[in-house]
């Protein structure tokens, strides 16, 4: 297969050089502008064709998932480390911490779900319905991360964050570093499983009814709003509906009138 020529290449492969960059714009436009047009069109083409869209797809979710980890990381494991430094509590309020945080982030993922991302008119909507709207095309794998971007993420870590760091420190709880860590997990864990869910990749036993019930709420938008551990669907009454055959459709998405 041919290869996606390499940035530090990219003037030569599309048949520039410094002389002509340096040029004066008049001379650019008259001597290069329309060859340097139509060169480039021809080797994006032959670049696209190539590689093929659903390859580059890939290959930018790929690298938005990594980014995201690694923002989850640096916003939620580096912190929770620095506070246990500072603050340090025992394994018993670890662990309690660890576990809140992981309901927590469950809470969150259900509330950020439902009532942003199905919100009627809302910012954050019109991106997940490109999530929607592209289950099941080559470009699908560019729509799967939970995080629109790294910012996004500490953003997410850093409000939360600082209601827990105040509640911590008024009543001396001792337990931040562990809901941090319960942070960093779930959203580590529920973006690679939403991604593996999608990309239909290998899913850790026990998971394999995940892949079912997210996609059933790709067909039934308004339910569903857990992605692998539905434990604030069956609290809040949302989990009805799920069957285990559903079909991989491109469907609308509803308004969320709740």
């Amino acid at each position: 297969m041919p290869q996606c020529p390499k940035p530090a290449s990219l003037l030569g492969f599309l048949g520039l050089n410094t002389a002509t960059i340096l040029a004066s714009p008049t001379n650019l436009q008259r001597a290069t502008y329309v060859p340097t047009y139509v060169r480039l069109r021809k080797r994006m083409r032959f670049v696209a064709t190539s590689i093929g869209p659903r390859q580059l797809a890939l290959d930018y979710g790929q690298a938005k998932k990594r980014k995201n980890a690694v923002a989850a990381i640096l916003s939620g494991a580096l912190p929770g480390a620095i506070l246990a430094f500072y603050f340090p509590c025992g394994w018993r309020r670890w662990l309690l911490g660890l576990a809140i945080g992981l309901v927590w982030g469950n809470a969150f993922e259900y509330s950020y779900h439902r009532w942003l991302l199905h919100r009627p008119r809302g910012g954050l909507a019109k991106g997940h319905l490109q999530h929607h709207a592209n289950v099941g095309t080559p470009a699908e794998a560019e729509h799967v991360a939970l995080g629109k971007s790294p910012w996004y993420i500490a953003i997410l870590f850093a409000v939360n964050g600082i209601l827990v760091i105040a509640a911590d420190l008024l009543w001396s709880l001792r337990i931040s570093p562990g809901i941090f860590a319960g942070w960093t997990v779930y959203l580590i864990s529920a973006e690679e499983i939403h991604w593996r869910i999608h990309l239909k990749g290998w899913l850790p036993p026990g998971l394999g009814p995940a892949r079912a019930y997210h996609i059933a709420h790709h067909d039934t938008p308004n339910t569903r709003y857990n992605v692998f551990l539905p434990l604030f669907d069956l609290l809040l009454g949302t989990s009805q509906g799920y069957q285990n055959q559903v079909t991989h459709r491109r469907p609308t998405l509803p308004l969320q009138n709740k």
